[in-house]
């Protein structure tokens, strides 16, 4: 067997993994925007992969999407979230309150 027989069958492995590992990620990150949206936090940038950006767009909302080089994950940053922690800043919006505290 040539060493371009085992690199082919080889891609046939990791291709079809890191397309379906996307796919997760993509659905994952798209329910942190949406709820981020839903309770009025504005987005700066919905990321999918990590490292260069190889091309990414703004939508009207200001929102920078983008796909890096690296598709082996992603991120959604909120306005205002510099720190890893993600402590609050600020009260939620009483539609993100809970139903107690209503």
């Amino acid at each position: 067997m040539s060493i371009l027989t085992q690199i082919w069958a080889l891609a046939g492995y990791i291709l079809p993994f890191l397309f379906v590992l996307s796919l997760v990620v993509f659905f994952h990150e798209l329910g942190h925007f949406l709820i981020g949206r839903w309770c009025g936090v504005m987005v700066d940038t919905f990321s999918l992969g990590f490292g260069p950006e190889l091309f990414g767009f703004n939508d009207r909302h200001g929102t920078h999407w983008r796909v890096a080089a690296f598709p082996l994950g992603g991120y959604v940053k909120f306005h205002g979230d510099a720190n890893g922690a993600s402590t609050r800043m600020k009260p939620p919006s009483r539609r993100c309150r809970p139903a107690s505290a209503r």
